[in-house]
């Protein structure tokens, strides 16, 4: 029997529609893996032999599978039932219908670039994970600007004093990134984007890098100055002297996009074009 996972946001509405969606996949013949967006119920479940991850929730929803389906291989679907649902293209009255499209093979899948992120603290290089959207460093101090000297690749890039930087893929370049000033990249491209935030120095802009580049942003303010944050979900306190490497990722996360709106629809619903 084929297994489908159903990875539902933690709110009643989302729950009723994913009780409609259970019930359409058990129909079918599916074996269902139903996990609440919750890190304690999801720390170490496995994924092996589910054929697709059905999201119902919101983008951050979304996020949080993204991280977990694409350790396995596993391609998502999403469904919204939270506000804005950039990731989360499908409406829930149209939810039945296209999974019914996406199971018979009859949707292609898109495959989205992820970013790799290391810390290195003194001699030690740690591992902190692939993440669909973005990576950021900005301050933690209300009024204090922070210091950071980015290097692409091995040269010296930019030194930016402000209130922190984005680095961001094409998925997430509507996300953080676009309400710092970047651009909108197209989704299945394959880029870097770096974005300032709140430059001190006007002249530092946005900047588009190829996808086999690394960035390395090294920290110049003082210990607990500067946050990291992942996907807006997971970060931490950054100290004097440490760096944050971003880099593309082995790990690719496919997803299923919405089979009759192009993405230029969806970015003229989402923002309000005229």
């Amino acid at each position: 029997m084929s297994k489908v996972a159903l990875f539902v946001k933690d709110s009643e509405e989302a729950k009723s529609t994913a009780s409609e969606i259970l019930e359409f996949l058990k129909s079918k013949g599916y074996k269902v893996l139903k996990l609440l967006n919750r890190p304690e119920l999801t720390r170490g479940v496995s994924l092996r032999g589910v054929r697709l991850m059905v999201v119902v929730g919101g983008d951050g929803t979304f996020l949080a599978g993204a991280r977990l389906a694409s350790r396995f291989g596993v391609p998502l679907v999403g469904v919204n039932e939270g506000r804005f649902g950039f990731l989360t293209e499908m409406e829930k009255h149209e939810a039945i219908d296209i999974l019914r499209e996406v199971l018979s093979g009859k949707i292609e899948k898109q495959r989205r670039m992820m970013l790799s992120t290391y810390l290195v603290r003194g001699k030690v290089r740690k591992f902190l994970g692939d993440y669909l959207n973005d990576v950021v460093v900005s301050k933690s101090a209300i009024a204090r600007i922070m210091e950071i000297e980015v290097f692409a690749n091995e040269d010296f890039m930019v030194h930016i004093y402000g209130d922190g930087v984005i680095v961001s893929t094409p998925t997430g370049s509507t996300a953080y990134a676009l309400s710092a000033g970047g651009p909108i990249i197209y989704p299945d491209s394959e880029n870097l984007l770096f974005v300032p935030i709140c430059p001190h120095t006007l002249s530092n802009r946005p900047v588009v890098l190829p996808a086999n580049f690394s960035l390395r942003l090294r920290i110049l303010s003082p210990d607990r100055a500067c946050y990291l944050t992942m996907d807006g979900q997971k970060g931490m306190y950054l100290k004097n002297g440490d760096v944050v490497e971003v880099r593309r990722s082995r790990r690719y996360c496919e997803i299923y996009t919405h089979p009759k709106k192009s993405c230029f629809e969806i970015l003229r619903g989402k923002l309000k074009w005229g």
